[in-house]
């Protein structure tokens, strides 16, 4: 009952407070949640579930309660990125690199695949973090808010140009791949290169 009732709520606010946001893991949540429900309420018989409607109610009404009060008194957000201010910084990579990964930061950089990304997204970190210290510095990297982040703040002509539309985005033998947009496993870009591994 309560997960079912928060499910309810999170949609509530999700459809009022930020309208034209999709959120598709909160639907499969709210629905998954529901199931849960249904499921349980169909082991019991119909007095059953007459005796403890009340209580459902009840339970239900204290987690709406809960959550309201909660979101009511949470510090403002800003309504939309334009809003966000971000000066432009590096992150140091802290991973040391593998000979496999330095290997195929070299191959990835002879044959001119490019790795595109936003300083403040996480997945292009990540990425990095996989090839480790000395294998990202060979990567071809091209970042696309190089003067940081604020309202009017334009995306680099050359990431408009390779038509990038997440970060990070592989483009690899001159194709943008949607499947190599977000962070990639080193197998996938293995595949997607023809690294021959020996």
């Amino acid at each position: 009952t309560s997960v079912a009732a928060s499910s309810v709520y999170f949609l509530y606010i999700l459809s009022t407070k930020f309208t034209g946001a999709s959120c598709s893991y909160c639907l499969l949540s709210a629905l998954l949640s529901f199931n849960l429900f249904f499921i349980t309420q169909k082991d019991f018989g119909l007095q059953h579930i007459q005796k403890v409607v009340g209580l459902q109610l009840f339970i239900a009404s204290l987690v709406v309660l809960a959550l309201n009060s909660s979101y009511s008194s949470s510090q403002p957000m800003p309504s939309s990125l334009v809003e966000i201010e971000l000066p432009y910084f590096t992150t140091a990579i802290t991973s040391p690199s593998s000979p496999f990964a330095l290997s195929l930061a070299k191959h990835l950089q002879s044959i001119g695949a490019k790795m595109y990304g936003a300083f403040w997204y996480s997945h292009y970190l990540e990425q990095k973090q996989m090839f480790g210290s000395e294998a990202a510095k060979q990567l071809n990297y091209v970042e696309c808010f190089l003067d940081g982040y604020k309202k009017g703040t334009k995306i680099l002509k050359a990431c408009t140009d390779a038509g990038i539309e997440g970060f990070p985005t592989w483009v690899i033998n001159g194709q943008v791949r949607k499947l190599l947009s977000g962070e990639q496993e080193l197998s996938d870009l293995v595949q997607a290169s023809g690294f021959d591994v020996k």
